[in-house]
Parts: structure tokens; C-alpha cells; sequence
């Protein structure tokens, strides 16, 4: 396999105009698979001009308009899926099964927004004594969006379809490890109809690009999806023009096992989610807390899941966990693992990478793992999960929210009112109870503290792209 993909500007596919390019690693084998074109200031500059002149003509089309080409697209991409989940497990190297069910959220993503658009793109009025009144949404202009290797697919549909059906055109700087979800995603939408320079597609240098676009006054939004670490930098700079942001950030989630709560059932949701994708998920449970009476059971069927998951290529039909994405997540993960051990943590099972070609390592569990261990603070973004016993409620709220993210929590518990009672408590944007699964398009998601704000998805995802203008008129007899 050798691909290349290069930028989107104006309709147009094209290299950078200064020939540069970044190869393609297949993160199971660690061969090259292609190249990507990165973008200079100056393709920068014929995006930034492509997306404004297009947004005069996107924003007065139709909605009917609109909605069709989503739809289209949408459909386009699900009879594209089979080809399009062989180059995401290449590039990323998650399970094929795994490309398959994110692309088909990303098709279900564009068509959730093709059918809302209309809904949520209606004027409102409301009665007022000698006046009326209306709200009326307006696309909010050109925005700049920049999507993660772990989930190219559903997080770029997240931000396109909401970004085309309010009227705005985008800017969307995917990431350079996996372009191939991005691209088609873009094909699909060309294929529909979508006119030129509605959708530009660059990649290239994270820091210049973020930095040369937000610099430009023609940006009216920023949508990222990333580290907390760059979520605020990149803050910083829409500061200078008040660029709206949405950003959804790193995560650290905590599942609680409460007394009360079913050990086979818990395990087996925890472990089948948390190693989706190699763990390199900002929603996957990342710290588990049972109660001490229930500690040892959990984690001896814990455990007994995790030493059954299958490693190995994506691309096998057999392989339940693929390679992490590259080899800078390996080093994260030895990291981690070497200051648990030095801290007086124990490795239960795993903790090392394997012995072959390819970014593998092994689904991990550690135990007594003291509060101060940088697993307990830091995202580890890998397959990589410390279980830690709690003797009453306060004390696993306590440690829930010890950390500065706030993005998912988990709680397992057959009983409503200590279900009632956590998800109160948890200071998070999302709460699972007695389940573990992803956040489907009608849905509004968003992190808290250092995860970010902002909302992606459902109506509030819709309408992070619209100005909403205050119309009032005089009733004159």
C-alpha cells in the first residue's frame, strides 16, 4: 500500500506549494504507507480566501440545499465504508471492525445534522406587547477546526456537518498520522454537490497552522479536539479576535463500583470500552474505584478480561486490540508503568510492550498505586488502568474528583438514589451509569474544567455555529 493524500483548497486537490510532505507509519508493522502534504503560509493564506469568498454564496443558500448535499454525502460515505476502514486501521491501527463502526457514527453524525438543519435553523418569534419579535440564526461565519489520530472520522463529521448545515464553510486541519478519514469524508461531500471552498482541507505543522489561521481576522470560531495542553494555547491565541471557541479537551475518567452493584457485569462494560482503541480514547475509564468489600472479586474477573484480550494487527479478524497509534504512546506508557512501580504500584498483568515489530502494548492493570503516581493525574491515553479499593461513598466522590479533568465518569450500582447521588457529585459532562458507551449525534457532550467547553453534537452542537440576531419591530395600526 501506497497512499498519498494532499490539501482541499478551493475545490481543488493539491500538494503544499513548497513540496513538503509527512509519511504514513502503520503503527502494527512500522512500514511506510504513503506521504500527506503539509501546507505552507501560503496555502494557508488560498484557504483563508477560498473559505470567505465561498461563505457569501454558502450562507444565503437554501437550507433545503444544504440538508441535500448532507444527506447525500452521508449516504455516499456509508456505501464507502468497507474501503475507507482498511486505511483508517493502517494509518491508526485500531481492529477493522472498530474503523467500520466509527465511520458508519460519522455517516449517522452527517445525516443527524442534514435532518435537524431545518428544525433548528427556524426563525422564532414570540409575542410582546406592541412589538414582535424574532430570533433569527445566523451561520457565524468561517471556522477552524482541528481534529485527533484517535477518531478522525467522527470527530471531523462532528464538526463539518454542524459547521455546513448552519451555512458556515471551514477550514479543517486534520491530523497528519490519520487523513484518510478526513479525505473521505471530503469526497463524499464533493461527490454530493458541495461547491468549491465550502470545505478546505489542510495539513501540515500543528503550531504554524493554528497559529497562521487564528491570526486571521476571517476566523469567526474555533473547534478543536485534542490535549488540554494545546486546547489552551490555542485559547490563547483566538483571544486577540474573540474567536469563539468549542474545545473538547483531555479526560481522566473514573468508574465507581459501588457495594451494591454487579461484579461480572461491571467488568466485563469496563473492560470491553476501555480498550477500544488501544485505551487512546479521552472518554475511556481510566482509574477504577470498588468498594473494598467487592475489591477482590472485581479484580480477579478484571483481570481474567484483560489477560483474554487478543493483541495483534487490526487488519487480523482475530485481534480484539490493535498497536497504539505511534511510538510516542509507547514511551508514555513505559513512563507511566516505571513511576506506578516506583511509587510502590504493582503490575497485576501486562505492563510491557511486546517483543515485535509494531507500537503493541499490553492491556495493563495495576494495583496500590498511590494518589500521588502520575497515572493517577495525568491522561494516560493507552491500555493502561489502575483498580484501587474505597471504604464509603464520600471517599470515592473524594477521589473521583481529584484531578483537574472533567470530561466522563462511570458509576455501576443497582441502587437509583446512590446513582442519583453520584452523578450530582461528579464534577464531569457526562455520566454513564451501569454502562459504557459512545455519544450518539442527537446528544450534546462537553467536558468541564480542564476538559474544555463548549458542546459538540445535538442541538447545542448546531448552534455553536450560529450568531443568534434579536429582530424587533414596532406594530404600527
Amino acid at each position: 500500500m501506497n497512499q498519498e493524500f494532499g490539501l482541499l483548497i478551493d475545490g481543488n486537490w493539491c500538494n503544499g506549494s513548497d513540496n513538503r510532505f509527512g509519511e504514513l507509519i502503520n503503527p502494527a508493522n512500522e512500514q511506510v504507507i504513503g506521504r500527506v502534504a503539509y501546507a505552507s503560509q501560503t496555502d494557508l493564506d488560498r484557504a483563508l480566501a477560498a473559505a470567505k469568498k465561498s461563505f457569501l454564496t454558502w450562507r444565503d443558500t437554501p437550507v433545503s440545499t444544504r440538508v441535500k448535499i448532507l444527506d447525500r454525502a452521508a449516504t455516499l460515505l456509508y456505501d464507502r465504508i468497507d474501503a475507507a476502514a482498511l486505511l483508517l486501521t493502517c494509518e491508526q491501527g485500531k481492529p477493522v471492525n472498530e474503523s467500520r463502526q466509527e465511520l458508519i457514527r460519522a455517516a449517522e453524525t452527517i445525516a443527524w445534522n442534514a435532518k435537524e438543519a431545518e428544525r433548528i435553523l427556524e426563525c422564532r418569534s414570540f409575542p410582546v406587547t406592541d412589538y414582535r419579535r424574532f430570533i433569527v440564526p445566523e451561520p457565524i461565519g468561517v471556522v477552524a477546526a482541528f481534529t485527533p489520530w484517535n477518531y478522525p472520522a467522527v470527530v471531523s463529521a462532528r464538526k463539518i456537518a454542524p459547521a455546513l448545515a448552519a451555512g458556515c464553510t471551514i477550514i479543517l486541519k486534520a491530523a497528519e498520522e490519520t487523513p484518510s478519514s478526513a479525505v473521505a469524508i471530503a469526497l463524499a461531500l464533493i461527490d454530493a454537490g458541495l461547491p468549491p471552498g465550502v470545505v478546505n482541507l489542510v495539513f501540515g505543522d500543528p503550531p504554524a497552522i493554528s497559529k497562521h489561521l487564528l491570526a486571521s481576522p476571517i476566523i469567526r470560531k474555533l473547534s478543536f479536539t485534542g490535549s488540554t495542553a494545546v486546547g489552551k494555547q490555542l485559547a490563547k491565541l483566538a483571544t486577540d479576535s474573540l474567536v469563539r471557541c468549542t474545545l473538547e479537551l483531555g479526560g481522566h475518567a473514573p468508574a465507581i463500583v459501588f457495594a451494591d452493584a454487579d461484579v461480572d457485569a461491571a467488568a466485563e462494560a469496563i473492560a470491553a470500552y476501555k480498550f477500544k482503541g488501544s485505551g487512546q480514547s479521552c472518554n475511556a475509564p481510566s482509574r477504577i474505584y470498588v468498594h473494598e468489600t467487592l475489591y477482590k472479586p472485581f479484580l480477579k474477573r478484571f483481570t481474567e478480561l484483560v489477560q483474554n484480550i487478543r493483541v495483534g494487527d487490526g487488519m487480523d479478524e482475530n485481534t480484539d486490540m490493535g498497536p497504539m497509534a505511534n511510538p510516542r504512546r509507547i514511551a508514555a506508557m513505559e513512563r507511566l508503568v516505571a513511576d506506578a512501580v516506583a511509587k510502590g504500584g504493582c503490575v497485576v498483568t501486562g505492563g510491557k510492550r511486546l517483543p515485535r515489530p509494531g507500537y503493541f502494548f499490553l492491556p495493563t492493570v495495576l494495583t496500590e498505586v498511590p494518589d500521588d503516581a502520575a497515572i493517577m493525574n495525568e491522561e494516560p491515553f493507552g491500555p493502561i488502568i489502575p483498580i484501587a479499593p474505597f471504604a464509603d461513598f464520600d471517599r470515592a466522590i473524594h477521589q473521583a474528583n481529584s484531578n483537574p479533568y472533567g470530561l466522563a465518569a462511570y458509576v455501576f450500582t443497582s441502587s437509583p438514589l446512590v446513582a442519583e447521588a453520584a452523578a450530582r457529585a461528579l464534577e464531569v459532562g457526562n455520566v454513564g451509569i451501569n454502562q459504557l458507551s459512545g455519544v450518539p449525534p442527537n446528544a450534546p457532550v462537553g467536558g468541564i474544567k480542564d476538559s474544555g467547553y463548549g458542546y459538540e453534537g445535538g442541538t447545542e452542537g448546531l448552534e455553536a455555529f450560529l450568531n443568534l440576531k434579536l429582530l424587533s419591530q414596532k406594530v404600527l395600526s
